[in-house]
């Protein structure tokens, strides 16, 4: 029972890390008042991208610097649209769901595609003896170089937004913007590079999904990340910290419906697939009346401008 238990651990910290990059991604842009709903769209975009370019370059690095521009332009799109042209942030976003999802489809379809090939993947970090380890072997030394990566960034995030200037201004743009203004930060170009890192961890999030969770490209193999990223930046209540576990319960729901499949074949699989989104649904129900948002998020920056000069 303790191996059922430390694999099914084991198994939640890598199917949470995906979500985990996206999560944090959102919430540096929330927390700068912008919400991306289009999340799901990068990470469907990054995925194809991550798969084309670790077998265009040979590298699984490659495919992550692929990803990484593709998730990058595509943030700068709704950055755009939602901040200099002031359209509304729900509309922007969901276009990027649509665009993303189209394009990873078509140009999967035009290129590797047409002559699948093997996809160089992340393997496990070496870490010596201690990947042999009887408990902690597994769970924390056997994963993925970008398993710690999303780990760190938590860790970085935590530290910046709540012990630097560069925190402060990101929340005061999301809190008071006109605050912000007045004291000399330079809200727009803040929250426009809060997007585009945003949509750079989310491309993260996507491209692990293809070179270190599946090891392959599928079409909708994002399957609603992106949506659940959201719900885990309301779960940790707009905390770098608080995000990362909330994307770790979601991994660990995720894992348990895997081993439910194996304990109960006699039940339709579907129910069990359903379960990660429904305990998403009712958290999100739950936590949503309790959580507390950044102040300006989703307000235009038409509205800030008004804002200012009254």
């Amino acid at each position: 029972m303790d191996i059922v238990l430390v694999s099914v651990l084991a198994a939640a910290v890598r199917l949470s890390i995906s979500i985990a990059f996206a999560a944090l991604g959102e919430l540096v842009s929330q927390r700068a008042g912008i919400m991306n709903v289009g999340v799901e769209g990068i990470m469907s975009l990054a995925a194809f991208l991550a798969a084309f370019g670790a077998v265009y370059t040979g590298s699984p690095w490659g495919g992550v610097a692929f990803a990484l521009c593709g998730g990058v332009a595509l943030a700068a799109v709704h950055a755009v649209f939602v901040i200099y042209l002031c359209a509304d942030q729900i509309v922007s976003g969901l276009a990027l769901v649509l665009l993303g999802a189209g394009l990873s489809g078509v140009g999967y379809r035009l290129t590797i595609g047409q002559s699948p090939s093997s996809i160089p993947v992340f393997g496990p970090v070496d870490f010596g003896m201690l990947s042999e380890l009887p408990v902690l072997g597994p769970l924390v030394f056997g994963h993925t170089v970008l398993v710690y990566i999303a780990f760190g960034m938590a860790l970085l995030l935590y530290v910046a937004m709540s012990r630097t200037s560069w925190g402060l201004e990101l929340r005061a743009s999301g809190e008071n913007p006109s605050a912000a203004d007045a004291a000399g930060v330079n809200v727009g170009v803040l929250r426009f590079l809060a997007v585009l890192f945003g949509g750079a961890l989310a491309a993260l999030g996507g491209a692990f999904l293809v070179l270190a969770q599946v090891n392959a490209f599928v079409e909708g193999m994002v399957a609603g990340r992106g949506f659940i990223a959201i719900a885990c930046v309301v779960f940790g209540a707009w905390h770098p910290l608080g995000v990362l576990l909330a994307c770790l319960g979601f991994g660990l729901t995720d894992a348990l419906q895997i081993r439910l499949q194996i304990w109960y074949p006699g039940i339709p699989y579907q129910f069990f697939v359903m379960l990660p989104y429904v305990v998403a649904l009712v958290a999100l129900v739950v936590f949503a009346c309790r959580s507390v948002g950044p102040a300006a998020l989703g307000l235009s920056f038409r509205t800030y401008r008004s804002q200012r000069k009254s």
